[in-house]
């Protein structure tokens, strides 16, 4: 059982992440515009693309992604969202852009604008350490599948700290008290996945009602712009197969998957791809994954996501 001090300092630690969530929480702004050069990972090189994401509250916002080959344009209504995309899936390197730029989860501490920490997680230390000569406060805690995660606060600048995976700099005031970084990135293995430049941040602004026009021939689907994301409640290990191992064979399968109200994966395609060995036992595994469902205001929605299972012989 905790002492009471130490139920204090645990406390303390996680009003501190609350509140440098709502540091950089622009979804809490009534109305702003934010354009962004964007790069993304793609067969060893990072291509150059736009994105934009006009916000005029929860009911009425627009997103657009452009790359080589790819475009997407998401238009959200009350609790309503309609996509169309050039592909029938949720490619890997979308995924990763909206990682980057902090407006979903990649392990702990992905998000900017939403705390990793719930009263459903297990604090397990709070401590104090520095970076680069900043001085952080992190917790470090269980989630109810017992994985070990952690966040951090920079001292200095009250804004979350979201660990090796993530470059963010340049924290800049986008008004109603609010920052947020305009350089941002999502780094794996040592390798750039996804970075965002952001070129402008305009609040208040001002859009016609024209801008928010659903795309045409696109059925709508209950949703919101920035979901409380899934949590995995129950993780079946995949087997490495023996042959995989024998052949000395390692790296990472990725796949589409939309994460039902009911907590179930309705696997897509392979996004990422590697042996077809570690294919199968990754589909065979991450069909007996089980979530608690992502929810928009409380409300259970199903969402779409990139599920990844790393396979090392180390």
């Amino acid at each position: 059982m905790l002492a009471s001090d130490d139920t204090a300092k645990q406390q303390e630690a996680i009003k501190k992440i609350e509140q440098a969530v709502a540091k950089t929480n622009i979804f809490e702004l009534p109305s702003f515009q934010m354009k962004a050069n964007v790069q993304v990972e793609s067969q060893g090189k990072l291509m150059d693309g736009s994105y934009e994401l006009l916000w005029n509250g929860p009911e009425q916002w627009k997103e657009e992604i452009h790359l080589p080959g790819y475009t997407e344009t998401q238009v959200g209504g009350k609790g309503t969202v309609w996509i169309l995309r050039s592909t029938d899936f949720y490619p890997r390197r979308i995924h990763d852009l909206h990682t980057a730029l902090g407006f979903g989860t990649e392990g702990s501490g992905g998000s900017l604008v939403q705390s990793s920490v719930t009263a459903k997680d297990k604090v397990k230390k709070v401590h104090r350490r520095k970076e680069h000569g900043e001085a952080l406060t992190c917790v470090e805690y269980e989630n109810e599948v017992k994985s070990p995660l952690g966040i951090c606060v920079n001292e200095s600048t009250n804004t979350l700290v979201r660990g090796s995976s993530y470059v963010d700099k340049d924290l800049q005031p986008v008004g109603g008290g609010k920052v947020y970084p305009r350089f941002l990135s999502f780094v794996e293995d040592g390798k750039t996945l996804a970075k965002a430049n952001v070129t402008e941040i305009t609040t208040p602004a001002q859009f016609p009602p024209s801008w928010f026009s659903p795309p045409a021939g696109v059925s709508p689907q209950a949703g919101c712009m920035n979901p409380t994301p899934p949590r995995l409640i129950k993780r079946l290990v995949p087997q490495y197969p023996e042959s995989a191992r024998q052949r000395h064979v390692q790296g990472t399968v990725a796949l589409d998957a939309r994460i039902g109200i009911d907590g179930i994966p309705r696997l897509g395609d392979v996004v990422v791809h590697s042996s077809p060995d570690l294919e199968r036992s990754s589909v065979i595994a991450l069909k007996e994954w089980r979530y608690e469902p992502a929810t928009c205001n409380g409300k259970q929605v199903e969402v779409e996501t990139v599920v990844k299972v790393n396979y090392s012989l180390r």
